[in-house]
């Protein structure tokens, strides 16, 4: 994709996640992308801008899940574990209600390929044993597979939004956040 069509798509992929948070409330847990990952930048801009409260990943040892910590546009980042920018260690530790996930492959049934360390499939479960979260994949819609591979302890996404449409598991989204 040229880096155009990349801004559009990237732009229109927000905005379809926007609508779903809408009517998801708390915390959104984002990320700094890496290597060819859809760049949220519209995304943020947009929930910043609407009051949400914003946190980031910081990678943690390897087998272990991910911390989100608070962040906003501005606030200053430091390097990761991995290389990957992420908030300070005396930024506030939070938990999302909603984690928007990069995909780097995916399929309709809303399970990822990542980077290969396992983030991700660690992380919401041991969020989700303290509260309900939402994950919410975001992605060019040339990453979509017929099926990637899966493994017993790899979880699914609760929907998957690019810029053409939004790929929703089970439960619509909309109809969670008022039961």
């Amino acid at each position: 994709m040229s880096a155009d069509d990349r801004r559009r798509a990237a732009a229109d992929a927000g905005a379809r996640v926007l609508d779903l948070l809408g009517a998801l409330p708390g915390v959104v847990g984002l990320y700094v992308p890496i290597g060819d990952e859809l760049h949220p930048r519209w995304l943020v801009e947009a929930l910043a801008s609407r009051g949400r409260q914003l946190a980031l990943p910081c990678t943690p040892r390897w087998a272990a899940p991910m911390v989100f910590r608070r962040w906003a546009p501005g606030d200053r980042l430091a390097r990761g574990r991995m290389d990957v920018p992420e908030p300070p260690r005396e930024a506030l530790v939070v938990d999302p209600d909603v984690v928007v996930v990069p995909p780097v492959a995916f399929d309709r049934r809303g399970f990822r390929i990542g980077y290969g360390g396992g983030f991700y499939d660690r992380t919401l479960p041991a969020m989700r044993a303290r509260k309900p979260v939402a994950a919410i994949g975001i992605a060019f819609a040339c990453q979509a597979c017929p099926k990637v591979p899966d493994e017993p302890h790899d979880v699914p996404m609760d929907a998957v939004v690019t810029e053409t449409e939004v790929i929703e598991r089970r439960t619509p989204m909309a109809a969670r956040a008022n039961p």
